[in-house]
């Protein structure tokens, strides 16, 4: 069968204009991006001591509109004492953007940036301490870097992409005439989503929870790119230069679309807060799609991804605790519901039923890259829904649907989920060492369970951290009508395949909002069997059950918008009375909620990527038994017959020359960097180096007596890790041939 074309006459002309407006535009701006950098140098010169007040170093530097990469040379024994900034008082805030750079006495000199968005004619450098060494400046200088035009050039591809989704748009409802519907649910879509990002569309950010931290896991990825390392391994960055292995146990996959907005140019700032609109939106569209699917109906399923979206423990997690990672996996908990729900409540014979296996993949790929612990909370209600099917798992087409989805999202994550074994396997790490931790107490309470109006501080009365609230009032009134609907269909025995569905949902969410409660006997259990603790321990908090608790409430509610539309007597006036609750649970509960976080917390302007450097929230990935109150910009450190010539340190590198005078003891030299398996040092001539735990464990590396050479330490990933992302580059591309082919099958008239 032929595919009808929609870009004909007018619609294609307009198209190609636009296309070719777009490439001219973008070559114009690649000129003077690509094109020969300035270079400003200032000869400094000066000492300056603590005690005095702040010190103009430099002034009367005059730039035009541009970013610049900024960086001072200086001497110092004073870690962490000084902060210096360039600065032009005569503009507004926001046309000349930076943040101080804070001076490690490790260093002798450091880089930030100024976004200069009006011209300059008086910039000062200036420097602001406490410390009571002295500090010696030599030399200013400023480079013009080119983001400024890439962000031009990102802006105008932004614009020409909506266009030509426009003109398609128009030629496809010339052709087709796209129902009114449509144009209404999308236009809800984008409404729902500007409500919900609205704290994000301020040029601030909220000092929440981890906010600190996730900048930081942004910052390695952009690093990483920037290296041309890919994909990222070890955070370079952070804590303090030492590497972290944030980035081979906690997922980072979808952190590379901030990482790429920082360096495109965008401040700090504002690449989170596109993030999460972009998280809102995906969030919202995923959902929508999903329940749209389950219910057959575009209305109903707009309803149920706005009570998901917009649920009190999302925001919660994303707005007053800063979880970034936990609010990713969450854009992905949907298809995996939806998924389950297509295979146990649908035949097999139906449209898109050989297609589950996708659903599947993408699902617990997305999981499983954002947020481990959420992965393994779906690992456990795949067990329990498999389980309450167990009499259909091993039907044909059931067992093949999950069998081919398990072997295929392990192929294709085992870039990943490889070196994440072989760490967890391997490493002595502070996570695996978590097995005496209670979590009862950090339980939620009952009443934040029917909290309708919540004011937004997430402390309790004792100042002990609300780590979640609950589904809210009116989604638990929705779960109890349910129920009632239930027992109701089943007396007058009106059964169906999504009453089934929605019946279990409805189970599987007073089951993890049991779960979540102090009062659920979770410090019992722990001490049942040392297995029990450890699993118990693992999920660290129990409020954590709530983001299944939310989801698996939202198609229960969705089922009694549908049995009232569809089933009922009084069709119209149910129907309107479900949809004013659920308007009613996102106008006023959410958007209450959202308002109180928004002024109620702090804000703040992070335009750089240099002012968190040592946070690494619980530190559940160093070392067992680093001290990481004893962690900061550091020197090497060498034993009494070793002496350092050289040193040079880089990111997850370090490069030094050094001499052991001792013809009969063995010598060393600690880099403050961890010793995290795939590090090897060589010599000058290429000979391997033994390495082992040094202070705080750190990298030691052991020279033979009478040793005299350079030295080169490196991470270096293991062979069977870059094996394992060759198999998972392969899968992919697999995958992606299947899906293309079969579609092709499918417009020629083939069966899925």
């Amino acid at each position: 069968m032929k595919t009808e074309k929609i870009l004909t006459g007018n619609y294609r002309k307009a198209f190609t204009g636009v296309c070719i407006a777009i490439a001219a535009i973008v070559i114009l701006l690649l000129i003077p991006a690509m094109g020969e950098k300035k270079e400003y140098r200032y000869s400094l010169d000066r000492t300056f001591a603590s005690g005095d007040a702040q010190r103009i170093l430099y002034d009367g530097i005059q730039l035009p509109v541009g970013i610049y990469a900024v960086t001072v040379d200086y001497e110092t024994m004073a870690n962490l004492g000084y902060v210096v900034s360039l600065t032009d008082d005569s503009l507004p805030p926001l046309k000349a953007m930076q943040n101080g750079q804070t001076l490690p006495a490790a260093h002798s000199s450091e880089t930030f940036h100024l976004w200069l968005l009006g011209k300059s004619d008086n910039l000062t450098l200036s420097v602001l301490g406490d410390a009571q060494e002295e500090i010696y400046f030599k030399e200013l200088r400023i480079k013009e870097t080119g983001q400024f035009w890439y962000m031009i050039i990102f802006f105008v591809l932004t614009a020409g992409i909506a266009a030509l989704g426009c003109i398609v748009c128009a030629a496809r409802h010339h052709v087709h005439k796209i129902p009114t519907s449509d144009f209404f649910v999308v236009g809800g879509i984008v409404l729902l989503t500007l409500l919900l990002s609205r704290p994000f569309l301020m040029n601030w950010l909220h000092s929440t929870g981890d906010v600190g931290y996730h900048l930081e896991r942004i910052d390695g990825v952009a690093g990483s790119i920037a290296r041309g390392v890919f994909p990222m391994r070890l955070e370079a960055n952070f804590p303090y230069g030492y590497g972290y292995a944030d980035g081979v146990l906690y997922g980072s996959t979808l952190l590379y679309i901030p990482a790429l907005l920082w360096l495109i140019g965008f401040p700090v700032l504002y690449s989170y807060n596109i993030f999460i609109i972009l998280m809102n939106f995906a969030t919202i569209g995923v959902a929508f799609y999903c329940f749209r699917r389950m219910f057959r109906d575009q209305y109903i399923g707009l309803m149920c991804s706005a009570l998901y979206a917009f649920s009190l423990y999302r925001i919660t997690v994303l707005y007053g605790r800063g979880c970034v990672g936990e609010g990713c996996a969450q854009i992905f908990l949907p298809l995996l519901l939806y998924g389950y729900f297509r295979l146990f409540a649908q035949d097999a014979d139906e449209r898109g039923y050989g297609r589950t296996w996708l659903l599947l993949v993408i699902g617990y790929s997305g999981v499983l890259q954002s947020h481990t612990l959420t992965c393994e909370l779906a690992l456990v209600f795949t067990v329990a829904v498999c389980l309450v099917n167990i009499r259909r798992v091993f039907r044909k087409a059931i067992l093949t649907q999950l069998v081919k989805g398990a072997v295929v999202t392990l192929l294709c994550n085992a870039w990943y989920i490889v070196p994440f074994l072989d760490y967890y396997i391997s490493q002595d790490l502070l996570v695996k060492n978590l097995g005496k931790q209670m979590i009862q107490y950090r339980g939620t309470s009952l009443d934040l369970v029917f909290a309708h109006f919540f004011d937004g501080v997430l402390i309790d009365e004792q100042g002990m951290p609300i780590r979640a609230v609950g589904p809210g009032l009116i989604p638990m009134v929705l779960l109890a009508a349910f129920f009632c609907i239930g027992v109701y269909s089943l007396i007058k025995k009106k059964r169906s395949k999504l009453l089934a569905g929605a019946g279990l949902c409805a189970c599987l969410s007073a089951v993890c909002i049991a779960f979540s409660l102090k009062v659920f006997p979770w410090d019992w259990f722990q001490q049942t069997s040392p297995l029990a603790e450890r699993i118990v321990s693992s999920f660290l908090i129990p409020t954590r059950f709530l983001n299944w608790g939310t989801l698996f409430l939202v198609p229960a509610a969705g089922y009694c918008l549908w049995y009232a539309k569809y089933e009922c007597r009084w069709k119209k006036p149910l129907y309107f009375l479900g949809t004013a609750a659920v308007v009613l649970a996102v106008g006023t509960s959410s958007m209450y909620f959202i308002y109180r976080i928004t002024y109620t917390y702090e804000k703040v302007r992070i335009f750089d990527n240099n002012q968190v450097f040592g946070y690494v929230s619980g530190g559940e990935y160093l070392i067992y038994g680093t001290d990481a109150t004893r962690l900061s910009f550091d020197f090497p450190k060498t034993s009494e017959n070793v002496k350092l010539l050289q040193y040079a340190k880089g990111d997850l590198a370090a490069d030094f020359q050094c001499v052991n005078e001792s013809a009969q003891e063995e010598g060393y030299v600690e880099v403050p960097l961890f010793l995290y398996k795939g590090y090897q040092a060589r010599t000058g001539a290429g000979e391997k180096l033994e390495c082992v735990y040094g202070d705080n464990n750190v990298i030691r590396v052991l020279l033979p007596p009478g040793f005299q050479d350079t030295v080169s330490v490196c991470f270096v990933s293991p062979v069977y890790w870059r094996l394992s992302e060759a198999v998972s580059w392969g899968s992919v591309a697999g995958v992606i041939v299947c899906c293309v082919y079969g579609t092709r099958k499918r417009r020629r008239g083939g069966k899925s």
